[in-house]
């Protein structure tokens, strides 16, 4: 009862200085927000991305398309059609060829890209992806809630880069998570929900015909084979990606 006085006083007080503002009111909370927004602006100034969630560094954020010069290598014919894809926001492509055709580089363009969309995107290698949900077997507990997780957040990804697919060990567990995954994916691309990208050095002679099924599917997907010059033998001594 004497805290209620008291708290009754206390407003009246600021009644009469003309302090008081009702919580119900407008004016309170269009304060409330221009305390919010004051708040948010704070936190944006400070706030410094994890960029290796996205599998870039911070140097690597700053990738645009215009990287990847014509006349170098294959990789400029590859970026047209990478870059479409990336646009329009879904389908699954499957890059290919020898190195020094900046498979990595677009890899690296298509998740900073995405990072500046605000989109869920990452680049990695498959056999990252695959020692990531290897980890969830360290867990002393709740195993396959943990395989369950990491699973889910590598097939909700918005775009996904998924590099050296030849470099897999091809044990028998990781085809079953390869196949897992990429078999989520390409429902993805059917509903037109995300984009993945596969880069691998070899062709589609050395995949699962499951697989090779669907990176063939002419309504959503898209086979490049990258065949040129070696860039690395003539980009500038200034080129640092």
């Amino acid at each position: 009862m004497k805290t209620t006085l008291a708290s009754e006083a206390i407003r009246q007080k600021m009644i009469a200085s003309g302090r008081y503002i009702p919580l119900d009111s407008e004016e309170y909370k269009q304060l409330l927000e221009k305390n919010a927004a004051e708040i948010r602006k704070i936190e944006h100034a400070s706030y410094t991305p994890d960029y290796t969630r996205f599998g870039i560094t911070a140097a690597e954020g700053t990738l645009t398309w215009s990287a990847v010069k014509p006349g170098l290598s294959d990789g400029y014919k590859a970026m047209q059609i990478i870059k479409k894809a990336y646009e329009r926001g879904w389908g699954m492509i499957f890059l290919w060829g020898t190195w020094g055709q900046g498979k990595t580089l677009l890899g690296k363009i298509v998740a900073a890209t995405g990072f500046r969309d605000q989109k869920k995107s990452s680049y990695t290698n498959m056999s990252s992806v695959l020692d990531d949900i290897r980890l969830a077997f360290d867990e002393k507990e709740n195993k396959t809630t943990e395989l369950l997780r990491k699973m889910e957040w590598w097939s909700s990804r918005d775009v996904l880069f998924l590099d050296e697919l030849d470099k897999v060990n091809g044990t028998a567990w990781a085809e079953e998570r390869i196949h897992q995954l990429l078999d989520t994916r390409y429902t993805m691309a059917v509903r037109e929900q995300a984009l993945t990208i596969i880069a691998s050095n070899t062709g589609t002679d050395e995949l699962d015909g499951y697989l090779v099924s669907r990176l063939y599917d002419r309504r959503i997907s898209n086979v490049i084979h990258v065949n040129g010059p070696d860039a690395r033998k003539v980009v500038g001594d200034d080129w640092k990606f």
